[in-house]
């Protein structure tokens, strides 16, 4: 029976033919319940030696089969067992818990790591979307970066927000707070939908769906649905407004929806999508809005429906777009 088998076991991630060929092979042989109820010991046992362990995981594992494949010939060829000092075989049995530990860590994928410590998601070129041990979900924009946690015995859900704008579906947990923390901002959320945007001048929040809490030094301020906070970090203001588009949502939905969108918003919008660089330049296409959905494909063929459907020229610049 395979290690990683069993470790699905232990996670109650097995579909029921393997959980079902899991529960044949424990019962078996004797052996078989006796290895599985160690490897149950060490999933138990090593969370907290997890954390300060330096041993390296791909040295350790290759020393946890040597140590295995060495016991296994011993018991084979009928060796006498040596008695080892108390202090001997306590110092051996912690080492295999941080070997195992190891072992089973490196197994984890990365939400199930989050129960003992905080795991590193990252968005390059593209979107990324995650999902959580709880089910919550988590849509990377590209180039932004997060750190996760949920400590198994701890209080909180807690988000480090490194960079970039990243959209929340955060199922509800009323002992477990989600807490998104970027500079010196916390948003808290028992359970809702937000957006957080987070650049080196301000950091926007936009609630979907729910109540959110968004906190800065002392000021302290509630955002229910279709609210916005923006707070400009080098004066330390929060400025609370309506939500008036989803444009915020392209990367999660892959298509930019506009109902009766002022153009300049769509405009901005599709700018910090593509890095590119439209400018309107007529008073006429400033004051006009639009109706449409605009698939999160090429920039070229979006361009060409917004000036066929508002009758409008749009004229290339070196890197710069002119709309008029």
């Amino acid at each position: 029976m395979e290690d990683q088998l069993l470790i699905k076991y232990l996670l109650g991630e097995t579909d029921s033919s393997e959980a079902e060929e899991v529960e044949k092979w424990i019962s078996a042989d004797d052996r078989n319940s006796h290895y599985f109820e160690q490897l149950r010991w060490i999933w138990e046992h090593s969370a907290r030696l997890l954390e300060k362990s330096e041993i390296d995981e791909n040295e350790a594992w290759k020393q946890f089969k040597d140590r295995r494949v060495s016991r296994e010939g011993k018991n084979r060829h009928g060796r006498h067992r040596v008695n080892l000092p108390v202090w001997l075989r306590v110092a051996a049995a912690i080492f295999m818990v941080l070997i195992g530990g190891w072992v089973l860590l490196s197994n984890l994928p990365g939400p199930v790591r989050a129960l003992y410590t905080g795991v590193v998601f990252e968005a390059l070129e593209e979107p990324v979307k995650e999902v959580l041990m709880d089910g919550s979900v988590l849509t990377l924009n590209k180039n932004s970066r997060l750190t996760y946690s949920q400590k198994l015995f701890g209080k909180q859900r807690l988000v480090s927000l490194s960079g970039g704008e990243v959209y929340f579906e955060v199922v509800k947990n009323k002992a477990k707070p989600f807490v998104v923390v970027t500079g010196d901002i916390s948003v808290t959320v028992l359970g809702t939908s937000f957006h957080v945007h987070q650049s080196p001048e301000s950091i926007e929040v936009i609630v979907d769906a729910g109540l959110v809490r968004v906190e800065f030094g002392d000021q302290l301020i509630l955002l229910k649905k279709d609210e916005k906070a923006v707070i400009d970090v080098s004066s330390g203001s929060i400025e609370k407004d309506i939500n008036g588009s989803q444009l915020f949502r392209y990367y999660v939905d892959g298509k930019f929806v506009a109902e009766s969108t002022a153009l300049p918003l769509l405009v901005e919008a599709l700018n910090k999508a593509y890095g590119s660089k439209i400018r309107i330049a007529s008073e006429r296409a400033q004051n006009m809005f639009i109706t449409t959905t605009l698939e999160y494909g090429s920039l070229e063929k979006n361009l060409e429906v917004l000036r066929e459907t508002l009758d409008l020229s749009v004229i290339r610049q070196g890197d710069n777009i002119i709309v008029e």
